[in-house]
């Protein structure tokens, strides 16, 4: 039996408060005086519920792990349990404008407000290993092995986030607009440049520690427990 993890990560979902075009920096330092404060950074972690499909055939899985995995299979095993996700991260901003000088507005970031995590984790375990079973109960240790390993990744990398989020925020000069509403859209778009590279790391570190699990050892030792796979 093969137990699997799919994971994508990245910038999904991203909101404002206030939505933005911006000429040259150059222009925000000659108009805009510097801000007076750093804004203010938050970032809150969703762990995600686990929902557990006991439905899909050996099929189906094999077709869903082929579909969506960012891993391989190990030679010669077929999955029987297989935990699906994605990583979301959504950024809320919120921005000051200031009228300037020609019908235009300094944009200063006040605030961001983000979330980092998962909505759910989705356990699948083959249709033919009811609850209660040798067979259910060895397919279910393994994938909540694999939960695990997601919500400690994000905990380990939420700290970092906010870290870069914050150390970003305090450098961003203020902007010049033409319109008083589009103050955010060139701020936000400079954080997410900020934070995909630590996006792309902490799904290879999701990657390398569920290869740690999903083992040819690892199998054949719970295969092991119970008879008449």
């Amino acid at each position: 039996m093969i137990h699997c993890i799919r994971v994508t990560a990245g910038i999904a979902a991203i909101g404002i408060m206030l939505p933005i075009w911006a000429p040259p920096a150059a222009l925000a330092r000659t108009v805009c005086p510097p801000p007076k404060q750093a804004p203010d950074v938050s970032v809150r972690i969703k762990p995600g519920g686990v929902v557990v499909n006991n439905h899909r055939s050996h099929k189906s899985l094999r077709r869903l792990h082929k579909g969506q995995s960012t891993t391989k299979s190990a030679l010669g095993w077929n999955p029987v349990g297989l935990t699906s996700t994605e990583l979301g991260f959504q950024m809320k901003v919120r921005v000051t404008a200031v009228p300037s000088q020609r019908n235009r507005y300094c944009g200063y970031l006040d605030s961001v407000d983000a979330t980092v995590g998962y909505e759910k984790l989705i356990v699948y375990v083959a249709r033919k290993y009811r609850p209660g079973s040798c067979h259910y109960g060895s397919i279910m240790e393994h994938e909540q092995l694999h939960v695990m390993v997601f919500r400690r990744i994000l905990e380990r990398y939420a700290p970092r986030l906010e870290r870069r989020i914050t150390s970003a925020a305090s450098r961003l000069r203020p902007v010049v607009t033409s319109n008083a509403k589009q103050a955010a859209t060139r701020l936000k778009n400079k954080l997410k440049q900020e934070v995909q590279p630590l996006f792309r790391e902490m799904n290879q570190q999701l990657n390398r520690e569920n290869a740690k699990l999903d083992t040819p050892q690892n199998y054949k030792r719970e295969q092991a427990r119970c008879e008449n796979w």
